[in-house]
């Protein structure tokens, strides 16, 4: 009887070894292709995060503290249509502003602080802006927002910034921040544009040109 020899122990060199394996390389390289895949969508799910976030990053604006904790900063203005809350305010000139009963007027709130360096030239503006418009019946209301001034010091401060006693400005302290609070202040020089109908029609944080406000006030009355 023949006798057949025993077939040869596997070595790790051996091509025949190598050639059993081959089974296993396509599940390899498909392994390496989807990590290949995964890393890239990585990268670019990063790249477009980067993007995204360098777009929405906003300019830096100018900011200076105030005694009030409200701040001056670089104007910022809206358009919107929304109901005026009321109020009531104690006027310098010994009587009450009630702003339910300005129905049928625009009214302009301007908030500002003695202590405030912009605020002088910003208030007189105010003036110049409410005396240029020439529409009946349209007021200004400036509010100062420190609530420990005293009447006298407003006095003071509204004499130093010379506007004629023709313009329809009025003044008043918020002694309690509620009128601050109620219109969402958050900076001083802030400017509301109520519309006859007591809606908010313009609002800017910051001042506005004296121009821009006649004209404003003149194409809502």
């Amino acid at each position: 009887m023949a006798h057949t020899s025993p077939p040869a122990p596997y070595r790790p060199d051996d091509p025949a070894g190598d050639a059993q394996n081959t089974p296993r390389s396509p599940l390899r390289r498909l392994l390496r292709r989807i990590i290949m895949l995964a890393v890239t969508l990585a990268l670019l799910i990063g790249i477009i995060a980067l993007v995204h976030a360098n777009n929405s990053t906003s300019a830096p604006v100018r900011s200076v503290s105030s005694s009030t904790g409200a701040q001056t900063t670089g104007a910022s203005t809206t358009s919107r249509t929304s109901s005026a809350p009321d109020f009531t305010l104690s006027l310098l000139s010994g009587t009450t502003f009630h702003l339910a009963s300005q129905q049928g007027h625009v009214v302009v709130l301007y908030f500002m602080a003695i202590g405030c360096a912009d605020c002088e030239p910003g208030s007189h503006a105010l003036g110049q802006a409410m005396q240029s418009s020439k529409i009946r019946g349209a007021e200004a209301l400036a509010i100062d927002l420190n609530a420990g001034d005293r009447p006298a010091d407003l006095q003071a401060f509204v004499q130093g910034v010379g506007i004629p006693a023709t313009a329809p400005v009025q003044w008043g302290i918020d002694t309690t921040g509620a009128i601050a609070s109620a219109y969402n202040v958050q900076t001083l020089e802030t400017t509301v544009v109520i519309d006859p109908h007591g809606q908010v029609a313009y609002r800017s944080d910051g001042s506005v040109p004296p121009e821009q406000l006649a004209q404003i006030v003149r194409n809502l009355a």
